[in-house]
């Protein structure tokens, strides 16, 4: 499995900046890729959801959460294609239900950016991320006032409830390598999932992110490259403790916990894979480069108002900084889902 997950071609479309027609034309004479409208964006955009496989365990898949993330909508959007050529097993052992874009609206507004081969100062000059109170993995519920969004993901996700697995795709703007967040349940009983992905990162030349947030807003550092997905009562807590009641009432549960409401024990994981790879490694887990890396921008923005090439290329020198080849980024996010399905299958 390690040496399919780190050599199998990564399918000839999958880096396409995709709009709502283009994901329902992926599935047009697929027979066994179904995609129906499951409702409309903020914005009016149709959301479409996949289902697809033949097993009794069912996966639940969302991607495109947040607005700048896009490499985790193009790993749903070719999952099927992935797993029927290089993974057919997996889909007569489980069943999926894919949001493979969750955010249309946010993502046409970071369209400018997006290139094959990133580049930092574009990046920067263009990038748009939504606040919290319109952030959508932070927005499931049932008060009424949720985005349009998220409503249409919880009816389309409950018709295939309960989950044995449900995968978040999300990414990182800077990181020193792949990061990935576990649902809190499952810490103690994923060990086997957390040293096979390590052993992917290893195969394919790609550090993992280490970070210890001490418990801050519910990330508890669980492994070298492992953290505990983020909770709403953490997060509500953060900022009831700097008395910013506003800010607190706007966070609603993720959507891993909208699927655990669903039933069962099912194993959450989040991927967090940098656009940029930072390529100093820290001194230690207390002295992190990338807050050295993010506070050099954070001066060099205050200082322009527009970023050129010439103007990050020494910062970029400095902290060996590159953009993560995508076609890495959409391995790496598939070979989390089918190691964790792997294990779950055992």
């Amino acid at each position: 499995m390690q040496k399919r997950l780190s050599e199998f071609d990564i399918h000839p479309e999958a880096i396409v900046y995709r709009k709502p027609d283009d994901i329902a034309a992926l599935a047009n004479g697929v027979t066994e890729l179904n995609c129906q409208e499951i409702g409309r964006s903020r914005d009016g955009q149709i959301l479409y959801g996949y289902s697809f496989g033949s097993g009794n365990k069912a996966v639940s898949i969302i991607a495109g959460s947040h607005a700048d993330e896009p490499i985790g909508p193009m790993t749903a959007q070719i999952l099927y294609f992935h797993l029927q050529e290089h993974f057919p097993e997996l889909l007569t052992q489980f069943n999926f239900r894919v949001v493979p874009q969750m955010n249309p609206d946010g993502a046409d507004r970071n369209r400018p950016w997006f290139a094959n081969t990133l580049a930092l100062d574009t990046y920067l000059n263009h990038v748009v991320r939504e606040l919290p109170g319109d952030d959508i993995e932070f927005g499931f519920g049932s008060e009424g006032d949720e985005r349009p969004e998220c409503t249409a993901m919880q009816s389309f996700l409950s018709e295939g409830g309960p989950y044995v697995a449900h995968f978040s795709l999300h990414g990182l703007g800077f990181a020193e390598g792949a990061w990935c967040l576990i649902c809190k349940e499952w810490n103690e009983k994923a060990q086997g999932f957390m040293d096979s992905f390590g052993a992917l990162c290893s195969d394919v030349h790609f550090p993992q992110h280490d970070i210890d947030r001490k418990g801050d807003k519910g990330f508890v550092r669980i492994g070298k490259g492992y953290t505990t997905t983020p909770h709403s009562e953490p997060m509500k807590e953060f900022f009831l403790a700097q008395n910013d009641q506003e800010t607190a009432a706007k966070f609603k549960p993720t959507s891993m916990e909208y699927v655990q409401s669903l039933g069962g024990d099912p194993l959450c994981i989040v991927s967090e894979l940098p656009l940029f790879f930072i390529g100093v490694p820290s001194e230690d887990i207390e002295h992190l480069t990338t807050n050295a890396f993010k506070d050099e921008l954070l001066k060099l923005k205050a200082r322009h108002s527009t970023l050129t090439p010439e103007l990050v290329a020494p910062v970029c020198a400095k902290f060996n900084v590159s953009p993560t080849p995508l076609d890495l980024q959409i391995r790496l996010q598939t070979g989390m889902i089918v190691l964790a399905l792997q294990e779950l299958h055992h």
